[in-house]
C-alpha cells in the first residue's frame, strides 16, 4: 500500500512538473512575441534577393524604381543563401524630432550594410556596416544597429544583409527611450535565460557527484556549449574583439554553435542508451554525431555556411527522429519512460517550430522568431534537464533498491554464517560429550567379568548420553515453533513430586511447599523445566550436599504467581557465569568433566516465556539458585 502511494504520488509530481515546463514554456514564447513593432518608425519595407550578391546601392535603388521590390512583412526570413538581400525602409521622424535608433537582429548576421542619402550631395548615399565582423563603436548592447539623424518628414534607407548564417533581419527604428526600454527587457531576458541554465547546471552536478551519472556529465557539457554559444550569439564577443580582430568573434560562434549541436545529440545518444531504445535509433545518432564532426573540418575549410546549413538539418532530423525513438524505448520503469516520450515529443515540436525559419521553410510576423536560435537553447535546457532529473531520480532510487537488496544478503549471509558456526559449535559438543562416555560404555560392556558397579556405570553414562540427544531434540523442537503450550488444568506441586520420583538421587532434596492453586498451564513443559534444574542442581553441586527447592505462592508485578526456587552449592565446576548462563552451548570451563549439552538452561529458559512466565539466576550466599516464575 504504502509503495502503491508513492507511486502515485511520483507520477503526480511529475506530471506537475512537466505542466510547469509547459507553462515556463508558454511563458518564453509570449515574452519573446510580444508585439515589439507597436511604436516602430518604420513606415514601408520591401525586399529583394540578389542571386549573385554583385548589386551596389545605385543598382538596388534602380531595381526599386523598376518595381523589383516585393512588400515585406516586419521579418525577412531567407534561409541559407549565397545570395544578398535588400531591404527598402521608410522611417518617420520621431514626433520630437530627436535621434532615432536603427535596431538590426539577430546579432549573428555576418555583415549588414546601411546606406542613408547623403544631405550635401543628392542622389548619392553614405555606407556604414554593422555585423558580427565589424567593430562598431555606436553598437547597442544587445543588438546590432546605428544612431540615426532624421533628415526630412519620411526617409528611404537601403540595408544590403550578406551572411553565412540564415538569413533573418529584423529591423526597428525605435527612439532613445524606446530603445533603453527594448535593452532593459533584453538584459532581463538573457539574465532569466542564465539563471535557467545555473538551475539547470546544480542539477547536472548533483546527478554527477552524487550518483556518478554520465548522462548529467554530458547534460553539464551540453549547458556549457549552449551557454557559451548564447552568449557569442548574442553578440557579447564583439564588445571583446580589438579592432581589426571581429572575425575571430563570427568564427568563434561558429565553432560554439556547431559544438552546442554536437552535445545535444551527445545528450539523447545517452539518454536514449539508458532506456534501451532500438539499436538502429542510436545508430542514427551516431551518424548525426559523425556529421557534427564533418560541419567542425568544413568551418576549418572556410564552408562555414554549408556547416551550419547541415547542422540546423541535424537539428530538425533530431526533432523528426527523437520521439519515434522514444516509442522504442525498453529500458527503465515503464511509468519513467513515459514521461521522458511526453517531454521528447514537447521538445520536438519547439523545435521545428523554432528551427524551421532558420532553414527558410516557415515565415512569420512574430518576432521571437529571430531569436529562435536562443530561444530553443532554453527549451531544450528545460526539457533535457526534466529528463534528467527523471534519470537520476530512477538511479536513485535503483541504487537504494541495491543498497536495500545489499543489505539483506548480507543480513542472509550474516544468518546463514551464524547457522553454520552454530552447527560447527553443536557438532563440537556433540562429538566431545559422546565420544568419551561411548569409549567408557564400550570398554564396560566389553569385559566379560564386569561388576555390578561397573554396569551401573556404563548405564548411567548411556543415560546421560540419551539426556544429551534428548537435550538437542527438544531444542530442534524449540527452532521449529513445535512447542505450542497447550495450556490444561494443572498443580506444580504434583508435577514437582512426579519429577523428583524419578530423579537420580531424591534423598539430596529437601522439599518444602505451601498449598497451592490449581493453575492453567502445560503440563509437559513444565515438567521438562523442572527436571532440567533439578537434574542440573544434582549433577553440578557438591558431593552429598542438600538441594534446597521451595515451592509457594507469591506475586510479581502485581499478579499472583507460583514461585519455584532451587538452589545448591557449588561442586568443583564452581558457580556459573551469569552473564553467559543461558547462552546456547556455554558450558563453565570446569563443567566439561560432566557429560553435558549446554543447551538445558538455553532450552527451559525459552519454554518459561513460552508459559509467560520468568527464570532467573542469582548467586545468594556461595550457592547457585534459580527462581521459576509461573503465572498461577
Amino acid at each position: 500500500m504504502l509503495h502503491s502511494l508513492r507511486l502515485m504520488r511520483s507520477v503526480h509530481v511529475c506530471s506537475i512538473r512537466v505542466r510547469c515546463i509547459g507553462l515556463l514554456l508558454a511563458v518564453w514564447v509570449a515574452v519573446w512575441g510580444a508585439p515589439a513593432y507597436a511604436d516602430d518608425l518604420v513606415t514601408s519595407r520591401a525586399v529583394m534577393t540578389d542571386p549573385g550578391g554583385s548589386l551596389e546601392i545605385q543598382d538596388a535603388a534602380a531595381a526599386w524604381e523598376a518595381g523589383r521590390f516585393k512588400t515585406a512583412g516586419p521579418i525577412l526570413v531567407a534561409g541559407f543563401s549565397d545570395a544578398a538581400h535588400w531591404l527598402r525602409i521608410t522611417v518617420r521622424p520621431p514626433p520630437d524630432g530627436d535621434r532615432f535608433e536603427l535596431r538590426i537582429r539577430p546579432t549573428f548576421l555576418d555583415e549588414v550594410a546601411l546606406y542613408a542619402p547623403d544631405p550635401g550631395h543628392p542622389g548619392t548615399w553614405l555606407e556604414r556596416l554593422t555585423g558580427d565582423r565589424h567593430v562598431n563603436a555606436d553598437r547597442p548592447a544587445t543588438t546590432l544597429g546605428f544612431g540615426m539623424e532624421p533628415l526630412q518628414a519620411e526617409t528611404t534607407y537601403y540595408l544590403r544583409l550578406q551572411t553565412t548564417s540564415s538569413a533573418l533581419l529584423a529591423v526597428q527604428a525605435l527612439t532613445p527611450a524606446e530603445a533603453r526600454a527594448d535593452d532593459l527587457n533584453r538584459h532581463f531576458i538573457h539574465m532569466a535565460y542564465l539563471g535557467v541554465m545555473l538551475a539547470m547546471a546544480v542539477l547536472a552536478l548533483y546527478g554527477l557527484i552524487g550518483l556518478r551519472s554520465r548522462l548529467a556529465a554530458v547534460f553539464l557539457l551540453y549547458l556549457g556549449a549552449q551557454t557559451a554559444s548564447f552568449i557569442a550569439l548574442n553578440g557579447y564577443l564583439a564588445h571583446f574583439m580589438p579592432a581589426g580582430q571581429a572575425q575571430w568573434g563570427d568564427t568563434l560562434t561558429s565553432i560554439l554553435v556547431l559544438f552546442s549541436v554536437f552535445s545535444g545529440v551527445l545528450f539523447y545518444r545517452a539518454m536514449f542508451r539508458g532506456y534501451a531504445a532500438s539499436t538502429l535509433g542510436v545508430r542514427l545518432l551516431d551518424a548525426a554525431m559523425l556529421l557534427c564532426v564533418v560541419n567542425l573540418c568544413l568551418l576549418a575549410l572556410g564552408q562555414a555556411r554549408l556547416a551550419l546549413q547541415i547542422s540546423s538539418n541535424i537539428v530538425l532530423m533530431l526533432a523528426l527522429a527523437a520521439p519515434l525513438i522514444a516509442l522504442s524505448m525498453r529500458g527503465g520503469p515503464e511509468r519513467e519512460r513515459r514521461i521522458v516520450g511526453r517531454l521528447v515529443w514537447l521538445q520536438a515540436l519547439a523545435l521545428c517550430i523554432m528551427m524551421l525559419p532558420l532553414v527558410g521553410l516557415l515565415s512569420s510576423r512574430v518576432e521571437w522568431i529571430v531569436d529562435a536560435p536562443l530561444s530553443q537553447g532554453v527549451v531544450a535546457a528545460l526539457v533535457m534537464g526534466a529528463i534528467l532529473h527523471l534519470r537520476i531520480r530512477g538511479l536513485s532510487e535503483a541504487r537504494q533498491r541495491a543498497e536495500t537488496d545489499t543489505a539483506v544478503t548480507r543480513e542472509l549471509l550474516d544468518a546463514e554464517r551464524q547457522r553454520a558456526d552454530e552447527q560447527a559449535r553443536f557438532m563440537d559438543m556433540l562429538t566431545h560429550e559422546l565420544k568419551t562416555p561411548i569409549a567408557a560404555a564400550k570398554l564396560v560392556l566389553q569385559l566379560p567379568d564386569a561388576s555390578d558397579d561397573s554396569r551401573r556405570h556404563a548405564l548411567a553414562t548411556l543415560a546421560d548420553m540419551d539426556a544429551v540427544v534428548e537435550r538437542c531434540r527438544q531444542l530442534d523442537q524449540l527452532e521449529q515453533g513445535r512447542f505450542a503450550p497447550r495450556l490444561e488444568p494443572c498443580r506444580l506441586d504434583e508435577l514437582l513430586a512426579e519429577t523428583l520420583a524419578s530423579c537420580r538421587t531424591p534423598a539430596r532434596i529437601g522439599l518444602s511447599a505451601e498449598p497451592l492453586p490449581t493453575i492453567e498451564s502445560d503440563r509437559h513443559l513444565l515438567k521438562i523445566i523442572l527436571s532440567n534444574l533439578i537434574d542440573n542442581a544434582l549433577k553440578y553441586s557438591a558431593s552429598g550436599s542438600t538441594i534446597e527447592c521451595r515451592l509457594e505462592l507469591h506475586a510479581l508485578d502485581g499478579r499472583p504467581h507460583v514461585r519455584f526456587i532451587i538452589d545448591n552449592p557449588p561442586g568443583p565446576a564452581g558457580l556459573p557465569d551469569p552473564d553467559r548462563l543461558f547462552d546456547k552451548y556455554y558450558r563453565s570451563p570446569h563443567a566439561h568433566q560432566y557429560t553435558g549439552s549446554g543447551l538445558g538452561l538455553y532450552l527451559i529458559r525459552h519454554l518459561a516465556d513460552r508459559l509467560a512466565g520468568r527464570l532467573v539466576y542469582e548467586p545468594v550466599h556461595q550457592r547457585a539458585r534459580f527462581t521459576l516464575w509461573i503465572p498461577a
